[in-house]
This record gives C-alpha cells, sequence and structure tokens, in this order.
C-alpha cells in the first residue's frame, strides 16, 4: 500500500513539475514577443519623427524686410536617376537638409534630382508675398500638396532671359504667395547644371529684403563689376587692333594673339553673364553659357598664345628642342579640346568633362612654368618685354586656378557670380602691356630694317639704271648712227635714231616703277634686240615665241630684267662665234608662274671669259646688280623670282647658254 501511495505521489509531483515548466516557458515566449513590439513600435516613431517636417511660420511682420532661413526645417530626399515623378516623391524616406555634405567635384550631381520638403503655415489675416530661393541652379519647380496630390505652384530656369522669369530681376528667385489662414505643404524640385561646388541653402525672403540685397551688393561688389568691364573693354580694342595689324603687315603673330585675347575675352564674358543682369552673349545661345564650361575658352586661348609664342619668337631658330616641345603641347591641347567638346557637346556627358577640366588646370599650369622657364633663357632685343609679361601671365593664372580650386574667392556675390579672379585679371593685363610692347619694338625694328631695304632698293634700281644705259652701248649707237650718215643712209640713220630714242625713254620712265606689265618689257626688250642686229648688221638670228594663254598686259615683272642677260648672250656668246648665230626668246604658261626662257648657240660663258676678260669683268656687274635687286624684292615685298643659268655641253664642247627666269604670278 505505502509503495503503491508512494509511487502514485511521485508520479503526480512529477506531472505536476512539467506542468509548471511549460508554463514557465510560455511566459517568457509572451514577454520576448512584448520587448519586440515594443522595439518595433519604437523604431516606427523614430521613423515618423524622422519624417516628419517642422512647420514654419511665417507672420505679417516678415514683410517688413525679413528673411526666413530653413535648412533646419527642410527634409532632402535625392532622386538618383532623375525621373521618379513627383506624386510617388512623397511616399521616399527624407533625412534632415543640415545633416548632408554636398561633395566637391562630383560632377555627377548633375544627373540627380534634389527634393525637398517644407511645411509653411499663415496664421496671418493678410496674403503675405514672398521669394523663395536655394541659389543659383538649373531649374526650380515648386509644388504643393492639394487634395492628395501635388500639383505646379510655380517655377524658374537659370536659362530664361528677364522677360521670362518669373521674377524678372533675378532667375534664382521664385515669386510665392501664402494666402490667410493657410498651411502649405510643398516639394520643391532642384536639378542643377555640372559645376565644382553643390550647395543647398534654401529660405524665404521679402520683397524689401531682396531690395535692400541689391542695393548693398552695388555697394560692396561694384569693385568686380568695374573691374571685369574694364578687363574686358581692353581685350576687345587690344583684340581689334590686332586684327587690323594683321592685315595691314601680313604677319601671322598678329592674328594669333588677337585670337588669344579675342578667346580671353569669350573666357570672361561667360563669366560676366553669369550675373543676373548682364545680357550680352552667351545668353542668347545657352548651350554655350551652360554646356560649356571656362575650360573650353581657356583651352583655345592657349592654343593662340603658344602659337604667338612660337611664331613671334621664331622658336624653330633660336630655341629649336622648346620649339619642338610646344608643338607636342600644342597637339595635347587640341586632343583635349576635343574631348572638351565632345563630352560636353556633343554626348552632354558633364562628368566625364569635369575630369577633363580637373586634368587640363593643371595641365596649364606647369606647362605654364616650363615655358616661363624657358623663355627666361633666350636672348633677343625685345625678347625681355616678353619675359615679364610671361611672369606676369603665369602668376596670374596660377593664382586664379588656386583661388577656385580652394574657394578663395567669394561665391556668394549678388551681382557678379562667377567674377574673374582679380590677381588674373592684374597678370593678363600686364602680360597685354610687356606684350604690345615687345610687338611694337618688333614693328619698328621691321620698319627699320624695311626703311634700309628700300634705300639699298634705291640705290640698286640707280645702278642698274646706270649699268642699263651702258656707255658703250650709247657711244656704239651713236657711231652707227654716225656711219649711216656719212654713207648718205639717211633713211636707216633716222629710223636708228627714233628707235634709240624710244629705248633711252622708256628705260627712263619704267626705271621709276617697281613692276611694270611684261608687254613693256617686252617692248623695250625688242627694240634694245633690233638696234643691237642694226649695229652688227643683222649678222645673227632672232626667234621669239610667246605662249597664247600669256596675258602680257595682266603679267607683271621688274623692270629691265632682261636685258642683261640678252646683252650678255649677243655681245659675249653670239658675237665671238664666227657663225650660225641664233639667239632666242621663249615664253610660256606655268602654274602659277610665268617661264622666260633666252637661250643662245654662242660660245658658252666658260670660253667666253678667257677670251675677253675685262668685257666679262663688267657684264658680271650687270648681272650682279640684277641678282642683288632680285633678293632685295624677295625680303620686302615677298616676291620670289628663281633665275637659272645652264651652261649647255655635249661631249664637253660648249653649245651655247640658256637662262630660264621663273616668273611667280603677282598680284
Amino acid at each position: 500500500m505505502y509503495s503503491q501511495f508512494h509511487c502514485s505521489n511521485g508520479i503526480t509531483a512529477f506531472k505536476n513539475g512539467a506542468t509548471r515548466g511549460k508554463t514557465s516557458c510560455k511566459n517568457k515566449l509572451i514577454t520576448l514577443r512584448l520587448l519586440l513590439t515594443l522595439t518595433l513600435l519604437l523604431s516606427l516613431s523614430v521613423l515618423c519623427f524622422a519624417q516628419k517636417t517642422d512647420t514654419i511660420t511665417i507672420t505679417r511682420k516678415f514683410i517688413d524686410n525679413k528673411v526666413i532661413l530653413f535648412s533646419e526645417q527642410a527634409q532632402l530626399y535625392i532622386d538618383s536617376s532623375g525621373k521618379s515623378p513627383v506624386q510617388q516623391i512623397d511616399r521616399q524616406t527624407f533625412f534632415p537638409l543640415h545633416t548632408f555634405r554636398f561633395q566637391p567635384f562630383a560632377f555627377d550631381y548633375f544627373d540627380y534630382v534634389f527634393w525637398l520638403r517644407v511645411t509653411i503655415n499663415n496664421p496671418a489675416d493678410v496674403m503675405i508675398p514672398a521669394l523663395f530661393t536655394a541659389g543659383v541652379h538649373k531649374g526650380v519647380k515648386i509644388f504643393r500638396k492639394v487634395n492628395g496630390r501635388f500639383v505646379v505652384l510655380e517655377s524658374t530656369q537659370q536659362d530664361l532671359l528677364p522677360h521670362q522669369r518669373p521674377f524678372r530681376y533675378d532667375e534664382k528667385y521664385v515669386p510665392l504667395k501664402f494666402y490667410p489662414h493657410q498651411t502649405y505643404e510643398l516639394l520643391i524640385k532642384i536639378s542643377e547644371h555640372p559645376q565644382l561646388f553643390m550647395n543647398l541653402q534654401p529660405k524665404l525672403v521679402s520683397y524689401g529684403w531682396e531690395y535692400d540685397d541689391k542695393m548693398r551688393a552695388f555697394f560692396d561688389e561694384y569693385r568686380y563689376l568695374m573691374a571685369d568691364g574694364f578687363f574686358a573693354s581692353i581685350l576687345f580694342f587690344v583684340a581689334m587692333y590686332m586684327f587690323v595689324l594683321y592685315f595691314v603687315e601680313h604677319k601671322r603673330y598678329y592674328i594669333y594673339y588677337a585670337g588669344y585675347l579675342f578667346f580671353i575675352l569669350l573666357f570672361a564674358l561667360w563669366g560676366i553673364e553669369h550675373s543676373p543682369y548682364m545680357r550680352i552673349f552667351f545668353s542668347f545661345i545657352p548651350f554655350l553659357k551652360f554646356s560649356a564650361n571656362n575650360n573650353t575658352y581657356a583651352l583655345i586661348a592657349n592654343i593662340f598664345y603658344y602659337l604667338f609664342l612660337n611664331e613671334f619668337l621664331e622658336l624653330g631658330k633660336i630655341a629649336p628642342k622648346f620649339e619642338k616641345t610646344v608643338r607636342i603641347y600644342l597637339r595635347l591641347l587640341i586632343l583635349l579640346l576635343i574631348a572638351d567638346t565632345l563630352l560636353n557637346f556633343i554626348f552632354q556627358a558633364y562628368q566625364a568633362g569635369g575630369y577633363v577640366w580637373i586634368i587640363t588646370q593643371p595641365v596649364i599650369a606647369f606647362f605654364g612654368i616650363y615655358s616661363t622657364i624657358m623663355v627666361l633663357t633666350l636672348k633677343g632685343s625685345f625678347v625681355k618685354y616678353i619675359k615679364w609679361g610671361s611672369v606676369a601671365l603665369l602668376s596670374g593664372v596660377i593664382v586664379g586656378i588656386s583661388e577656385q580650386l580652394l574657394m578663395m574667392k567669394p561665391f556668394e556675390n549678388v551681382l557678379m557670380r562667377l567674377a574673374l579672379s582679380m590677381p588674373f585679371n592684374i597678370g593678363v593685363l600686364v602680360e597685354i602691356l610687356c606684350f604690345s610692347t615687345a610687338l611694337g619694338y618688333k614693328t619698328w625694328l621691321r620698319q627699320r630694317n624695311r626703311n634700309l631695304l628700300m634705300k639699298s632698293v634705291k640705290e640698286s634700281d640707280l645702278r642698274t639704271l646706270r649699268s642699263q644705259i651702258n656707255p658703250h652701248f650709247i657711244f656704239n649707237s651713236l657711231n652707227a648712227i654716225k656711219s649711216y650718215i656719212l654713207n648718205h643712209r639717211s633713211v636707216e640713220a633716222a629710223e636708228y635714231l627714233t628707235d634709240f630714242s624710244t629705248l633711252m625713254r622708256s628705260i627712263l620712265q619704267n626705271s621709276k616703277e617697281k613692276l611694270i606689265p611684261l608687254a613693256d618689257e617686252l617692248e623695250t626688250t625688242l627694240l634694245y634686240i633690233k638696234l643691237e642686229k642694226l649695229r652688227f648688221d643683222n649678222d645673227f638670228e632672232f626667234v621669239y615665241e610667246i605662249d597664247n594663254k600669256i596675258d602680257t598686259s595682266e603679267t607683271l615683272i621688274p623692270p629691265m630684267l632682261l636685258q642683261p642677260y640678252i646683252e650678255n648672250a649677243i655681245k659675249h656668246g653670239l658675237m665671238n662665234k664666227p657663225s650660225d648665230r641664233r639667239l632666242t626668246i621663249s615664253i610660256r604658261a606655268l602654274t602659277y608662274k610665268t617661264l622666260i626662257v633666252i637661250d643662245d648657240n654662242g660660245i658658252g660663258r666658260e670660253q667666253a671669259s678667257l677670251l675677253r676678260k675685262h668685257l666679262f669683268k663688267n657684264q658680271s656687274m650687270g648681272m650682279n646688280i640684277n641678282d642683288e635687286r632680285i633678293k632685295l624684292l624677295a625680303m620686302t615685298n615677298d616676291w620670289h623670282i628663281d633665275i637659272q643659268i645652264i651652261d649647255k655641253k655635249a661631249s664637253g664642247k660648249a653649245l651655247g647658254t640658256k637662262v630660264m627666269i621663273y616668273l611667280p604670278d603677282i598680284d
């Protein structure tokens, strides 16, 4: 009995213990569920609190020149796709704007759309007008929640002209009206252009505050306005002057320097026209203002700058290694310009275009340092002015780039939002002064040398005239006339005298001109040959050929160019030959040239010099004068006449002389 009772009690006790264990586990499970529920509720409350925006109250006092900053109250959502519709945005997770830090050099921001959410309440009894701004951005569109849906309240774009803006005087402001006893739940959509530094500073300002801010800006920022205006004016007038000098002097370094100044001017205007009050050029071609950046104009300006240095300093002659490096650098700049143009204008890949900008700026700065050091090693009468200008320009460029990269310039300017760097302006102006002095000095040297050359030309012309009116020729001609008279050949004497006087008048008249028509030169030449044939009793044959394509009245030639070669052919080539004397003049038209050939079958120059050394000396003086004239014409007027003298030989025997004169087409 006892044992049975004891066993029964043990079983009962075991069952009761098991029941109590199950109850304890169940209680623990319930407690754990309660803790999880509380944690979830707490998390949801925190999330709801984070999504909630503080209401901004705008009162009647706001109208009296007030401003409300609400970076602390505004919530931010970044749509990285840039394509989400507004009705879906409100359901996204926003976070406090003031906790977000925009990264510099983030060139992908232009792909994003930034959404601000803010609630504004007007408890007053009157409508309160206000201006909203978050800074200068590509576009701002404001939506208001009405009956559960968002509708457009107002919008603005940076590329709008003044008459197109909702607020005429500044594209960064959006006018709003808050009616009495109403609460406005707003979503603000902000898109951005590619830029170095992105920022959002939302605020509401009154019309009175905006007016006062503009008036303050006129007093505080007028130096930027005046400096940029003065800078642009100087660039424009000096560039135009260089263009004029190019058409006067026909030197390429003038057009290169004009191109450099012109693109520096565009660089300046690009920055000036980002002011809300400036509408000159870029505002009417928006893609040049917003798709491009200052890198485009800086690259082209650099290309023209180094083309100018290379041409003006004649680096190929005085520093060939430096000139080769400059050419390589120019190719690099052209490649960067092509990449910049394709990325920004064609493909609108602004992120990659931003990286091209990052590469370009140090490249320009470092090569500027190298080129300035190389220029300082050069020597020359006007090079010192280039040295001073290069140092000034390099200093301005380095300081300007540093100001931009290190944010040393004021970025909150109201009037001149992209004001040029003052040290950069000063550096460029000093460079213009120094380079203009160098250009003027070199022009003066060229003019002085030109005057000396012209003096040499006149002296050469005088010597040519003296050689053409050869005393021996005059003496022999007068003797021929005398012989005709004594032999009662009055007709021949009269004809000879007429031709002789005509020849003298033609020589004297043509000697006053630099160039004469080929027809006049041929008339004088044929008259001279006629007199020589009469004097030598028609003892040589003369053949004259001319291409029908040649317009002798339009083709130009220096006066008395042919006579020395014809005189040499007759007197020293043909007259020393016993028989079968022949002189040929042929004129043919070539491409952009006219070829005149004076051919004789005389004894040749070598044998003539041995027979008549004293006469050869007199003859060579006339030909030397001709050679000097041709060189002077090439130096002073860029007229390049090519003369080739060929000794005709066969089996070592002289067969005469051929003179080939190539006349360029001279306008």
